[in-house]
């Protein structure tokens, strides 16, 4: 499927749905040893980019601390084959003579096929001349296990959390129209959706610690909700929030079905989620945040009802992705989502970019 992220992001290493950390609590000193071993030992900057362009030979990480967990970008640096995004596959080919080259994939055809070398030169060659021609999943990228001691990566990877910066976007009145409140209980509960967009790898990669307060605004058929209830176990709490009576019916019947007593209801009204102040450790809105026809009250009671190290996750099918299984009323783009969303207060903290059809963008109250 075709990502839903704007290209120069969505070629990025493929992510590992494991816990987070808050970039605050990077260490500047390794931060600045890290940059260091990046520019010189590691020699990264020799297939990377880091301004508003594509890396020579591997992706650009101008935005890496966005996209990626500590524990993943360790993975990258360390057992660069464990997850490779196709893009990065290794393409190897021999020729009819007996001579073999690799590199990364930049153009084929059915007559021929272009590749990059680990040296950054390009090479052409015609399918008919081939002897072989072969998709390995592994990565061109060396693993610094053996090179950096273990204090060197953790410094990498500390520089590497501080690079989040991404384009700018116009945080204003919304220009696109709004998509009514939706019914279509057989589209929300359809067997194959876990499947298809990922559901169990997006909830686990919110890192949902045992005991969290969670409110779901939107509830609908209690799809995430009896999910996020899960998570948080017994000795945590989720409030499903919707402003429809029949839904909220739906969501405790899915909640009862899974067996979980850590779930309460509210009936909401359009303009009013009804969530008590500083409660929150999480608010989580998916594919609800496009039907708001008035948003302002609505966010900023989302806004004080967060704790202060709280959390925002806002979920929409991709408006750039043609696969995204929704009318284009009910999609939103990833500049719509940060622009409308940022307004209100908050500020982009992580996107989940493993997600084949939607967006995931978690936030952070601005301070």
């Amino acid at each position: 499927m075709r990502s839903a992220l704007p290209a120069v992001i969505a070629v990025a290493i493929l992510v590992s749905p494991l816990s987070a950390q808050s970039p605050s609590a990077v260490s500047s000193a390794d931060a600045t040893a890290g940059r260091a071993i990046f520019e010189s030992k590691g020699r990264c900057a020799a297939c990377h980019a880091l301004d508003n362009s594509n890396g020579t030979l591997g992706p650009n990480l101008g935005w890496i601390g966005l996209l990626r967990t500590p524990a993943s970008l360790r993975q990258s640096l360390t057992t660069p084959d464990a997850e490779i995004h196709p893009r990065f596959l290794t393409i190897a080919v021999e020729t009819a003579s007996g001579d073999t080259f690799e590199g990364l994939l930049l153009n084929e055809d059915d007559l021929s096929i272009q590749i990059r070398d680990v040296s950054h030169q390009n090479k052409s060659f015609l399918k008919s001349r081939l002897k072989a021609l072969r998709r390995e999943k592994r990565s061109l990228m060396p693993s610094y296990a053996a090179t950096l001691s273990t204090r060197e990566i953790e410094q990498v990877v500390a520089y590497l959390r501080t690079l989040r910066t991404l384009w700018s976007t116009q945080a204003g009145e919304r220009t696109r129209e709004i998509g009514g409140v939706s019914e279509n209980v057989a589209f929300f509960d359809r067997p194959e959706r876990a499947e298809v967009e990922r559901t169990d790898d997006l909830i686990r990669a919110l890192d949902i610690p045992e005991g969290a307060r969670i409110a779901d605004i939107g509830a609908g058929t209690g799809y995430f909700t009896w999910r996020l209830a899960q998570r948080a176990g017994p000795s945590g709490k989720v409030t499903a929030v919707d402003i429809q009576q029949k839904m909220l019916d739906l969501t405790a019947a899915a909640v009862a079905s899974h067996k979980l007593s850590n779930v309460e209801y509210t009936l909401g009204v359009e303009d009013n989620p009804r969530l008590p102040e500083h409660t929150f450790d999480m608010v989580f809105i998916a594919h609800s945040f496009h039907e708001f026809a008035d948003p302002d009250p609505i966010m900023s009671r989302v806004r004080r009802s967060l704790k202060p190290a709280g959390r925002l996750v806002v979920v929409e099918y991709a408006k750039e992705n043609p696969e995204a299984p929704a009318s284009s009323l009910h999609k939103m783009s990833f500049d719509e989502m940060r622009g409308e969303i940022e307004r209100f207060g908050f500020e982009l903290d992580r996107i989940l970019d493993f997600l084949p059809v939607q967006h995931a963008l978690i936030f952070t109250v601005l301070q």
